[in-house]
């Protein structure tokens, strides 16, 4: 009768034993908020959503890799590789993939990073790193994300130069390489739209044009949707236009549900955008024509009752009278400046 109650007293030992382990290993588990500096034997799950192309210190001495993730919440932060280790984890992030993270390097951000977060992580051969696969019984992968620093083509002009957001958009054009001065700068152009057929043109350069704007090229055909991020316009000749930045990166068909809306666009407007490529074509193959849709095109007539902040396009003729004409400058009497 002993032996079989000290029997039983040992199982139910083990058994809370092995409950308070599960219990510990459960209280290590933190979101991106909840890490700092002085959290210890944490670990986080994280998704992938950016990773930024190598680059190498201002003092040209160590490369380094940028790679932004999100938790469960969607909370945001960048993640360091430097040296060997950005080949490693360049290999082993992958867009929208889930993973482990442990034992990484907490420290607050450099005057140069990417502002996301109070914190940054420092990955290197002792952090631990565990991909979620598909289909696993102990952990399941983190769902597709949403959150973007978009903004709409209705406010693209709205924008100040410099300031970058992030833009969902249909590539309805794109031209081949050009280079600029005497550096040879390489950049490529395309027309983005959105389902509202307003067109911007979209200057890629460097890296950018030599990876992501060569396969816009060769898919233009099926019409693709980009998720640029970090990008900005700039002002040619009163022209607003979009164009990337040093850390801006482009997304072809995302998992994101903004692009999936606009893809389903795409497809149902197919023969309306093969009918623009054609009209937005020049007769050289590096140089795209924005031009309106059909139904964008206003009568002279009907512009006093549009609104007054933007610009309308209009189909007519110019017609330069024969006769004689008086031309007059109002100029200041005694400093000759214009008035």
């Amino acid at each position: 009768m002993i032996l079989l109650f000290s029997g039983s007293i040992t199982l139910s030992y083990i058994f809370i034993l092995h409950k308070l382990q599960d219990t510990q290993k459960m209280e290590h588990r933190y979101t991106i908020h909840e890490i700092t500096p002085f959290t210890r034997d944490w670990s986080c799950k994280i998704q992938v959503v950016d990773k930024i192309r190598p680059k190498i210190s201002r003092d040209h001495r160590v490369n380094f890799q940028t790679t932004i993730v999100q938790d469960e919440n969607e909370d945001q932060i960048c993640i360091i590789t430097y040296g060997p280790e950005v080949a490693h984890y360049d290999n082993l992030f992958k867009h929208f993939h889930t993973y482990l993270i442990s034992a990484a390097k907490v420290r607050e951000p450099s005057r140069f990073a990417i502002p996301m977060h109070n914190f940054e992580w420092v990955l290197d051969t002792f952090s631990i790193v565990e991909e979620v696969i598909e289909n696993n019984e102990e952990e399941s992968m983190l769902p597709l994300p949403s959150r973007l620093n978009m903004v709409s083509f209705a406010d693209i002009e709205k924008q100040i130069p410099g300031d970058e957001f992030d833009l969902v958009a249909v590539v309805a054009n794109c031209g081949t390489m050009k280079y600029q001065g005497s550096e040879n700068r390489r950049f490529q152009e395309a027309i983005l739209i959105d389902d509202k057929k307003k067109p911007f043109l979209f200057t890629i350069w460097g890296e950018l044009a030599d990876k992501d704007g060569t396969e816009l090229l060769q898919q233009l055909h099926r019409y693709p949707v980009i998720v640029a991020k970090r990008i900005a316009i700039s002002n040619f000749k009163q022209d607003v236009r979009l164009t990337t930045r040093f850390n801006s990166l482009i997304l072809i068909d995302p998992l994101y549900p903004q692009a999936a809306k606009l893809m389903n666009w795409a497809k149902d407007n197919n023969q309306m955008l093969i009918e623009y490529t054609l009209k937005s074509t020049s007769a050289s193959p590096s140089t795209l024509n924005v031009a309106p849709f059909e139904d964008q095109i206003l009568s002279i007539s009907s512009i006093p009752s549009q609104s007054i902040a933007q610009s309308f396009y209009v189909k007519g003729e110019i017609s330069l009278p024969s006769e004689f004409q008086f031309f007059f400058v109002l100029l200041c009497s005694e400093c000759q400046h214009l008035i």
